[in-house]
């Protein structure tokens, strides 16, 4: 039987065709950042910057040593993935450098969010990670919105389409891990996905208010999108858990 993981490795491999790799952005477009943009987009850049940046070794480790992942593809598909989450951490970081602004080296919310994977099991890894792109998508949204510079409007847009796709992947091995899972169990891990999500959301709000405020965003409107992605991501979990996915097409919420 084949892999179901074969679409998702091609997905990845065609990601680094030469149309969508770090080099297709415009970094020779002249805008810089004024002042206030500097202000306003220095911290969430950093921030983001830092923690795309995931190595994977402790997922990939729990992975490679459960039997439901005992496939090839499956590991070398992750590979790709958490090579794609990195090289969304070098265009910030490329970025950041191009306005002369540094890069963080930590910072208290990063290390939260490591040691929980550490300490995880492989699903609550694999939730934490998720978290994490459901909350990345109105991030980015309003980024690309908040200042003028046509450079940062692409990279937002570029890590936006990766970002969609990679909750669906994320919502298969998620899938997956719950197909034997009883149904009371399912319940239990989706309640406090729930309260992970929310708790998280308001500690990006906190954060980064003034980023939203800038594009024109409320906490509704925040909350809305974040409540929208993660009810696509649970329909998908749902739907893996009873039957394998394949790539569906990539949609993005532009409003």
């Amino acid at each position: 039987m084949p892999s179901p993981f074969i679409p998702w490795r091609l997905h990845f491999l065609l990601n680094r065709s030469p149309d969508h790799c770090f080099h297709s952005l415009p970094w020779d477009h002249p805008y810089r950042l004024t002042a206030l943009e500097r202000d306003l987009v220095t911290r969430p850049i950093q921030q983001f910057q830092l923690g795309e940046f995931a190595r994977g070794r402790g997922f990939r480790h729990r992975a490679a040593a459960s039997p439901i992942f005992d496939d090839p593809c499956f590991l070398e598909t992750l590979d790709l993935f958490i090579a794609e989450e990195q090289e969304h951490s070098e265009i910030l970081g490329r970025f950041l450098d191009l306005e002369g602004i540094p890069r963080l080296k930590r910072h208290w919310l990063d290390q939260i969010f490591r040691k929980l994977r550490k300490l995880a099991g492989l699903e609550l890894c694999a939730m934490v990670l998720v978290t994490a792109e459901v909350l990345a998508i109105p991030f980015y949204q309003a980024l690309r919105d908040a200042t003028g510079s046509n450079l940062l409007r692409s990279i937002a847009r570029r890590i936006l389409y990766d970002e969609v796709s990679h909750l669906r992947f994320q919502a298969q091995t998620i899938g997956m891990l719950r197909r034997r899972r009883s149904p009371a169990v399912q319940t239990m891990s989706r309640w406090l996905h729930s309260l992970l999500l929310a708790g998280t959301a308001l500690v990006l709000w906190h954060q980064h208010a003034h980023l939203f405020h800038a594009a024109g965003w409320d906490f509704n409107r925040y909350w809305r999108n974040a409540r929208r992605e993660f009810a696509h991501l649970n329909a998908a979990i749902l739907e893996s858990s009873t039957s394998v996915r394949t790539v569906a097409a990539a949609h993005l919420y532009l409003d």
